[in-house]
């Protein structure tokens, strides 16, 4: 949380720097240490090499969906080559599931629901680890540092995700206390898994995201209950690991920029979308945690580049002497225009 020579650069791009640095996006699903290199090449070309680290170093599509107990559709496979994948979220996750999941526990859950509801996904996941350490070493070789190699989450997303959203708004007022005890069931094992994986690979960062938790469909009383308590103790367990929290923030989180202020001083990089107003984020949050971002995925797709050198500027003036990370908001999307990520590149660089 001090000024430094320049804002350093973190790219959030899998899919816009495989394009740009050759590739399609269908390789990253099918040829998966050629997509990566492809993304490096593309981070490398942008930035003159002056990209500094990358949010992740395993972008694998076929793997997200899983992260919201959804099926997804990829490129290559059930899209185009250059379509961008989307996740198909058909609520596969029924109430009984909650009793399985209080009775059995959580990794004994997933490992059942993956196998029987989202086509093997575990099979997926285990193609994944066999080039993890070649993902890692080819980013570490190129001179860019990962971020936020872990990633930990909530148990909000994943059971919304699961169960649709309009069943689980249901849920949370007709059977809360067994929602509550289901992401009981889920926080302690993600915990305990977070501790063990910070201990094992000693990262800069873990990934801690959040978003349906915030927008508009929580109630003060709801977030209290079914939110922040789960966000809160993450944070807290990773940085008491020695990691560093990085914050990701998608969607808006205006009406609860207070409670960041209860998360340990120092340890934390706040990162929202380009929803949340980082400026009024700012007023209440400089000095304790460090921003990053926030470009807006709209500006870097329909603007100009006079207009992302512009904003970027602005991010510098209002955050520098406090702790800056240059990024955009989330992800760049991949039909971003090149010109306009190298603006704000450029405007972290000082050109």
């Amino acid at each position: 949380m001090e000024k430094t020579d320049r804002p350093p650069i973190v790219l959030n791009a899998a899919a816009f720097c495989c394009k740009y640095g050759g590739g399609k996006l269908a390789d990253l699903v099918s040829r998966v240490e050629y997509g990566h290199a492809c993304i490096i090449k593309g981070m490398l070309r942008l930035g003159d090499g002056e990209v500094d680290a990358t949010e992740l170093n395993n972008e694998y599509p076929p793997v997200l969906g899983s992260i919201f107990l959804s099926r997804i559709r990829v490129p290559g496979r059930d899209l185009p080559d250059d379509e961008i994948w989307q996740i198909d979220e058909q609520g596969l996750m029924t109430e009984e599931d909650y009793d399985t999941i209080i009775r059995h526990g959580w990794g004994s859950f997933l490992a059942d629901y993956y196998r029987s509801r989202l086509d093997g996904v575990e099979r997926e996941y285990e193609h994944l680890a066999r080039h993890a350490d070649k993902l890692a070493q080819m980013y570490t070789d190129a001179g860019i540092v990962t971020l936020a190699p872990i990633m930990a989450l909530p148990p909000f997303g994943a059971i919304s995700g699961g169960r649709g959203i309009p069943r689980f708004m249901r849920d949370l007022h007709r059977i809360p206390d067994k929602v509550q005890a289901v992401f009981d069931v889920i926080q302690h094992e993600t915990v305990e898994t977070m501790r063990q994986q910070i201990r094992d690979s000693r990262p800069l960062a873990v990934f801690i995201g959040g978003a349906r938790e915030a927008g508009d469909f929580l109630t003060y009383k709801m977030f209290d209950r079914f939110a922040w308590p789960y966000f809160k103790e993450l944070v807290e367990a990773a940085v008491a690991e020695g990691a560093f929290a990085y914050l990701h923030l998608d969607m808006c989180w205006d009406r609860f920029l207070d409670y960041f202020k209860e998360l340990p001083k120092g340890k934390c990089i706040f990162s929202p979308d380009g929803t949340t107003d980082i400026f009024k984020a700012g007023q209440v949050l400089k000095g304790h945690m460090c921003f990053m971002g926030d470009v807006p995925a709209s500006m870097l797709t329909l603007g100009t580049p006079d207009e992302v050198y512009a904003y970027s500027l602005r991010l510098i003036e209002e955050f520098a002497d406090y702790g800056l990370i240059m990024s955009s908001g989330c992800s760049v999307p991949h039909n971003a225009k090149p010109e306009n990520v190298r603006a704000m590149i450029a405007a972290a660089l000082g050109k």
